[in-house]
């Protein structure tokens, strides 16, 4: 059986950096996806998906040091569903992403460049791959 998600989208928001138990790192992303289809009356729909991410270790690291609202990031994980009981007492179910792979596909805004980097001098801007087998 495979379980493997590709997205491509943009952050809505910062990664939220948060250590764990045992002395590692996590963070949690919101992607937005957003799909073009043609209706049956023939106008083109958007149809937008918000995706929850998360990520462990060093890909974690990388992602909160490298990532911004509004990046475009390529991420290959895992779905999981976890569920808990909420302090209302009510039963609650989250699923998410479990990145084991993240790229950036869109260069860093001008506020995050330095007047020596690759963009400043005239040249192609790669994206930053991170993960398992990165």
């Amino acid at each position: 059986m495979i379980n493997r998600v590709t997205l491509v989208g943009r952050l809505t928001r910062d990664p939220e950096v948060h250590d764990t138990a045992t002395g590692g790192h996590l963070v949690n992303m919101r992607l937005v996806t957003t799909e073009y289809r043609k209706g049956e009356d023939g106008i083109r729909k958007e149809e937008v998906q918000y995706h929850s991410v998360v990520a462990f270790g060093r890909l974690a690291e990388v992602c909160s040091e490298y990532l911004r609202k509004g990046r475009l990031v390529y991420i290959e994980g895992k779905l999981r569903t976890r569920e808990w009981d909420g302090k209302d007492g009510l039963h609650r179910y989250t699923t998410e992403v479990v990145a084991d792979h993240m790229q950036m596909l869109s260069p860093k805004p001008p506020e995050e460049d330095g007047a020596d980097d690759d963009a400043a001098n005239g040249k192609a801007a790669d994206g930053i791959m991170a993960g398992a087998g990165a």
